[in-house]
Order: C-alpha cells, then structure tokens, then sequence
C-alpha cells in the first residue's frame, strides 16, 4: 500500500510535470518579459498591475498552478498539459501571503529564484524586512552601587534599608533532625535485620 502511495504522489506532484513549477517556489519575472506573447495578450490595466505588483524586493511565491484546459476529472490523464497558468502572490513575511492581490501569469513569464548557496531552497531575507539596529549593547561587569541600587522594606511605622546583596558563602542553618539517622547510630529498628 505505502508503494501505491508514494507512486501515486510523485506522480501527482512532480515539478515537471507542472511546467517546472511547485507551489512554494520562489519567483520573479523574466528580464524580457514585456516581449512574450502571454504579456502582450494582456490588457493594459493587467500589464500595469503586473509591473506595479512586483516591483518591491519581497520574496514571491507560487500559490497554485493550473493548465490552461479545464480537465473532465481531478484524476484524468489529461490534467497536465502543456500550458500553465501560474498564480503569484506577495510574500508579505512569516509564511504569510497576500492572497488578496495575487496574481495569474503564464508560466514563462516568471522564473525560480536561485538563493546565494546556489540552491532553490532558502529565499533572500529581503532589504525591507530587515531592521537595522543601532544600539550597541556591551557586557558590563556588575558594580555594587549601594546608593543607585537601594530599596527599602517597612517594618512598623518605619524604613529598614534591604539587603540586595547575595550570598558569597554557604548559609549554615542550625536544625536537629526529629529522628536520628539509621547510617549514623544503630538505634534504628532496621538495624536489627538489615546490616549496615
């Protein structure tokens, strides 16, 4: 059963069999792509939005891919074709996306975004998402400033200074046990059947 399924899977979900997208990839468009058909076929409003919706450095991810031809059945061979439909959305950071204002293209419209290691795996944190901090702060060594540090207790009707400071040695507690301890003297009943 689990070979079926594996089998069934791959075959399902395979990147080429998909025009050699997943949903997850990171995308950005084509250097040229103002000059393919599937741009040109466009409306003017669709072309202006395009090129609005990606021109931030955030990431892009691919939310669902879909043939041009709609299939008789989910598990029809004829399924994959040989044009796709890619949707785009807007990572907006933290795996969420900007479902709202994504975007359908061809699928030679955009490419998958190679990251610095040379893989496809790990995306650039973008520019933007980035904070940059200029508070330095160094490790400074604790100083007993009793004067800065004070803090005072009310006993009564007056103000006792608190001791803030901590224990450089081991208390010792005075205390009697209530029972004598059975590895210290032999008076315990046990010592009578059980050797120490």
């Amino acid at each position: 059963m689990a070979r079926k399924f594996l089998k069934l899977i791959e075959n399902t979900i395979s990147r080429y069999s998909n025009g050699g997208f997943l949903t997850g990839d990171v995308v950005e468009l084509v250097s040229n792509y103002k000059s393919k058909e599937n741009y040109k076929k466009l409306s003017d409003d669709e072309k202006n939005y395009i090129d609005s919706y990606f021109d931030s450095d955030k990431n892009y991810r691919v939310v669902n891919i879909k043939t041009s031809q709609a299939t008789p059945a989910p598990g029809n061979s004829q399924n994959r074709g040989d044009d796709f439909t890619v949707e785009v959305a807007l990572e907006t950071g933290g795996g969420r996306y900007d479902m709202q204002g994504k975007v359908s293209l061809g699928a030679d419209l955009i490419k998958k975004v190679e990251s610095a290691d040379g893989t496809f795996d790990s995306p650039k944190v973008p520019d933007s998402d980035r904070y940059d901090n200029k508070i330095q702060i160094d490790p400074v060594e604790p100083e007993e400033n009793e004067e800065e540090h004070q803090t005072m207790t009310q006993q009564g009707d007056s103000l006792k200074k608190s001791n803030l400071h901590l224990a450089k040695q081991n208390t010792k507690i005075p205390s009697k046990p209530a029972t004598p301890s059975p590895a210290v003297s032999n008076e315990s009943y046990t010592s009578e059947y059980l050797p120490l």
